[in-house]
């Protein structure tokens, strides 16, 4: 066909502007939508929404050992729990971990993670299919797994849920004062804007190279005095694994208390006086902190009786040696299999009869 009787080459500079125009309208269309969209947002101001602290569903991340440069992954399943979770389609018994970074057990192999061990030894000591569930994350405390147990876990039904917190409720009750203190990343409440462009950004986590985040969730209160009210302390924490056994049991779910396997002590060593220096950044003495922190343990053993609850004494029978523990509360390999085979040995004799 010649250039002549080809139409589109004949009308060229109008098809051109035409298609200029087309461009430019859609332009201005989206620009208009993208206007009406945020001007909506801006006249809501904001939402406020409760924090459901868990590992990211379907995410997988490394993480360094605790004792070398080997990396371990960490696979989490479709609602937040730390694989392997569900080993069985069909299980004849179902556990929930839940807790903060001492369940969690990021920095060790994942199939040498006490509550997935414990499910192990629990179906060799019963001869049935079990899945436990890894529900701990970094920086949680009581209140979290509180609000995990009544969002994620009621609806799974299952056999039981087990609750171990103590260190991270003692040192931000200590510096904020109460479960419910602002803080960017662990209180309860939390403002999210209505702002698109931001959320997308923040969501995928881009914005973090170039906002200026703290080294640690208690730098904000770093340089300034805390307040170790004990009783206050004490009270609070047992108010939230009450709030623990009663949700449990008003969805027949077996509530059992854990206290924490820990080094603190009042012994001299080394590594009490690197805890002591970090302590005294907050105008915290090591001896004053460290009954405090002994004190929480006692609370969960006290609810456990008032409450007829089975107590798993780890804080008793998990030696506060290096061989276990590799710093104040987290377990190397030789700790979890130890704190999975007491979990099973309690668990097996008081689920099945």
């Amino acid at each position: 066909m010649s250039g002549e009787n080809n139409p589109f080459e004949k009308h060229a500079r109008a098809i051109g502007v035409l298609f200029g125009c087309l461009l430019l309208l859609a332009v201005a269309g989206g620009a208009w939508l993208g206007y009406r969209a945020l001007a909506q947002d801006a006249k809501r101001g904001y939402e406020r929404h409760i924090v459901l602290r868990e590992c990211s569903p379907l995410s997988e991340t490394r993480h360094s050992a605790w004792n070398s440069d080997e990396q371990y992954v960490r696979r989490c399943d479709d609602n937040g729990f730390i694989e392997p979770s569900k080993v069985h389609d069909d299980p004849e018994l179902e556990i929930v971990f839940l807790g903060a970074s001492t369940t969690e057990c990021l920095h060790n192999p994942e199939d040498q993670r006490f509550p997935y061990l414990a499910g192990r030894l629990i179906e060799e000591r019963t001869n049935r299919r079990v899945n436990t569930y890894n529900g701990g994350k970094s920086g949680s405390t009581a209140n979290h797994s509180v609000l995990a147990l009544l969002g994620k876990v009621v609806p799974m039904h299952p056999d039981a849920a087990v609750l171990m917190h103590g260190i991270n409720d003692a040192m931000f009750l200590m510096l904020a004062g109460d479960y419910w203190a602002p803080h960017a990343r662990r209180s309860m409440l939390q403002d999210k804007e209505y702002n698109p462009i931001k959320t997308w950004v923040l969501e995928r986590e881009l914005g973090h190279r170039f906002l200026d985040m703290p080294r640690t969730d208690y730098d904000p209160y770093r340089g300034k005095p805390a307040t170790l009210d004990v009783e206050a302390m004490t009270a609070q924490f047992a108010a939230m694994e009450e709030q623990f056994v009663f949700i449990c049991r008003q969805y027949a779910i077996t509530p059992v208390l854990m206290t924490q396997f820990n080094r603190l002590t009042l012994d001299s060593d080394a590594y009490r006086e690197a805890t002591a220096a970090r302590l005294k950044d907050f105008s915290i003495e090591y001896d004053d902190f460290q009954r405090a922190y002994a004190a929480m343990n006692e609370t969960t053993r006290r609810v456990a009786t008032e409450q007829n609850v089975l107590l798993v004494d780890l804080a008793a029978r998990i030696p506060g040696t290096p061989e276990y523990m590799y710093d104040s509360v987290h377990l190397t390999e030789k700790g979890a299999a130890a704190v999975a085979g007491i979990v099973a040995e309690a668990l097996a004799a008081d689920l099945v009869r």
